[in-house]
């Protein structure tokens, strides 16, 4: 029963950024591109964990010319893919051993299709799902010196949000790491002057916790090859946000 009322519930969640799909693709005058039925079978795949007959089917709207400008088939296969990424069937990870980079390419490309930002609010909390997967990655890579294909996921995660301070500063930071100092300075040039608009503000929680850690490990980066007041500018430069925080200032005491 349980289980049973928690399919129920994922259900709802998901229907919700959907219910008005028909509305905005087309009028009583004019016919929608791609049918309410399509989005409504799409859904269903997603709710029952069939994830590749989504990728299947969201695909050819993708790839047709009369459908390919349309936003939610390629948000549909980044959520599949996902799905996918997360599972615990091998034979599926196996077969498609780059879905979460997948996942990450069709957001993109769904933020780009999305160009007057008219769906982009219905998938809030699946984007946070998405970025924290992808922190979690590139974390690791950094963590073991694989700066380069850390260096990809950053660049995936200011795509998706050109606003994102924490992802510019981390992209500069692995591109310090990979000896592309040039680019580096740009991307922190970029992540200094969203943080000097907006101070951190209107950000994401998941996006708070990688401007946290893009802070402490560029100050402490940068301390270690001695510049010391690259180091401290940058945690000065987010007193709003982490003014108290412990972590934070404990790395500032210790420049």
């Amino acid at each position: 029963m349980k289980a049973l009322q928690f399919t129920l519930l994922v259900g709802l969640m998901l229907l919700q950024p959907f219910a008005s799909l028909g509305q905005r693709y087309g009028d009583e005058d004019e016919s929608p591109l791609i049918p309410q039925k399509d989005f409504d079978q799409l859904l269903m795949w997603m709710v029952d964990g069939k994830y590749e007959k989504v990728l299947y089917k969201a695909i050819r709207y993708t790839e047709d010319d009369e459908t390919k400008k349309e936003p939610v088939p390629y948000v549909f296969m980044s959520m599949a893919f996902f799905k996918i990424s997360e599972s615990s069937d091998e034979e599926l990870l196996e077969k498609y051993s780059k879905a979460l980079k997948d996942a990450l390419k069709y957001a993109s490309k769904f933020v780009k299709k999305d160009k007057d930002a008219e769906y982009i609010s219905d998938y809030v909390d699946y984007f946070n799902d998405l970025r924290r997967a992808t922190m979690n990655q590139a974390e690791i890579y950094v963590d073991d010196e694989k700066f380069t294909k850390a260096k990809s996921y950053y660049k995936y995660l200011w795509t998706l949000d050109q606003e994102d301070p924490g992802a510019w500063l981390m992209y500069g930071s692995v591109l310090w790491k990979s000896k592309s100092v040039r680019d580096a300075q740009e991307s922190w040039s970029t992540a200094e002057q969203l943080l000097i608009e907006f101070s951190g503000k209107g950000l994401e929680e998941v996006q708070e916790d990688l401007l946290k850690y893009a802070v402490i490990y560029t100050a402490e980066m940068l301390a270690n090859e001695g510049n010391l007041t690259d180091a401290k500018k940058w945690i000065e430069a987010t007193d709003d946000l982490f003014g108290m925080d412990r972590e934070v200032q404990a790395v500032l005491r210790s420049l």
